[in-house]
């Protein structure tokens, strides 16, 4: 293989590649990334490819000069740190088997390789997807749920978020037992097929990394036990028009999905609240997380004083000393107090997608459940005040 990179496209290109590499692995080959030429046509190509065998990762640079066809299998950590320190706008990639120089304006490297056929197969897209929906709102999607998952194994499959589809809308749901968000959206294509997987959280930390542009499509297969996904990148006429999704992929990946059953979360969300008051979500931001200033690990929850014309929110610790915020409401329904963990409450603040947010409540024993707009939910179990 002999190509002129552009540089920077390349540095960009390794950072999403090295986040798949594994630290650590007793198979060498794994560590590295396969380089190789590929062709559309008139259009040229490098195709990089990385795998921990439970992730897989395919990305595309268009911006190259390709004058000899070939592949090599070279490490990517070393070969990230050579590109990221080049000054130069572009970089020769020659190989000969399993050797790479790296030639800039005043360097040379030489980097041994590994043979390529060593590097393990890999499934990719295949067919039409079963769904698409714009990079911008599945990134939206996810910054409202991920955060909910849970961190440590259970005998549920909640280390991750669930992708349920029906007809053409999604839902995604994450759960640590703790609390619950859940947020919904339409997509495009495939509505005769049903999908209910839970994707990993590495995998959608990858995935978030490739939603760059809000624009691009995001096509997703579930088959395999698998998610397959490939972005789509938007290309935007001269003249301003609609943007339209290009010809070819800019990446696709795969990831192994989370073994066993997801909870039944339909039974966990509130369906008898009667007390309701609709609150200006920055201004109630503003007073949890004031009042949670002089809490501390032993005492970490908040106390909400729901009156007919008053909220009180309060946080205390005995070592340090007492807050309290107050502000106006509209409440209905008797006055009740209930505690929560103040963080929970401004992880759902911040990503609560409307001005206005709704909390529903029954007592201070059942959780309660704040709404924002008609496709945001979020559970929050309640903390005991004694």
């Amino acid at each position: 293989m002999k190509a002129i990179v552009h540089r920077q496209a390349l540095v960009e290109v390794l950072a999403l590649a090295c986040s798949v590499v594994p630290t650590r692995s007793p198979k060498p080959v794994l560590s590295c990334v396969r380089i190789s030429t590929v062709s559309n046509g008139r259009d040229k190509a490098v195709r990089l490819v990385t795998t921990d065998l439970e992730m897989t990762l395919e990305t595309t640079i268009s911006q190259v000069e390709i004058s000899q066809e070939g592949t090599v299998l070279l490490p990517a950590g070393k070969l990230s740190e050579i590109v990221n320190n080049s000054p130069d706008e572009t970089i020769t990639l020659d190989t000969e088997g399993e050797k790479a120089t790296i030639k800039g304006s005043d360097s040379t490297f030489t980097l041994l390789g590994f043979n390529p056929e060593e590097f393990p197969p890999v499934s990719g897209f295949e067919g039409e997807p079963d769904f698409s929906i714009t990079a911008g709102a599945l990134k939206d999607m996810l910054d409202r749920t991920r955060f909910a998952a849970a961190r440590e194994m259970s005998r549920y499959a909640i280390n991750g978020v669930l992708f349920e589809r029906k007809g053409k809308k999604l839902s995604l749901v994450a759960t640590d037992g703790h609390r619950l968000s859940q947020t919904r959206d339409e997509t495009h294509g495939g509505e005769s097929k049903d999908v209910s997987a839970v994707v990993p959280i590495k995998a959608l930390v990858l995935l978030e990394r490739l939603l760059t542009t809000r624009e691009s499509s995001v096509e997703l297969q579930f088959r395999e036990n698998k998610i397959f996904g490939r972005i789509i990148p938007a290309e935007v006429p001269p003249d301003g028009d609609k943007p339209r999704a290009a010809a070819q992929p800019s990446a696709t990946f795969s990831a192994l999905l989370v073994e066993g059953a997801f909870p039944p979360y339909q039974d966990v969300i509130p369906k008898d609240c009667d007390r309701k008051t609709s609150l200006n979500r920055d201004r109630l931001q503003s007073a949890v997380r004031r009042a949670a200033l002089l809490t501390n690990d032993d005492s970490r929850s908040v106390r909400l004083n729901f009156a007919a014309k008053v909220l009180t929110i309060s946080g205390r610790s005995p070592d340090v000393g007492e807050a309290k915020v107050e502000m106006p409401i509209e409440f209905s329904g008797d006055s009740l107090d209930v505690g929560f963990n103040p963080q929970y409450l401004l992880d759902a603040l911040k990503v609560a997608p409307t001005d206005e947010v709704t909390l529903e409540l029954k007592s201070a024993a059942k959780p309660g459940l704040l709404r924002a707009g008609p496709n945001f939910l979020y559970v929050i179990m309640p903390v005991n005040l004694a």
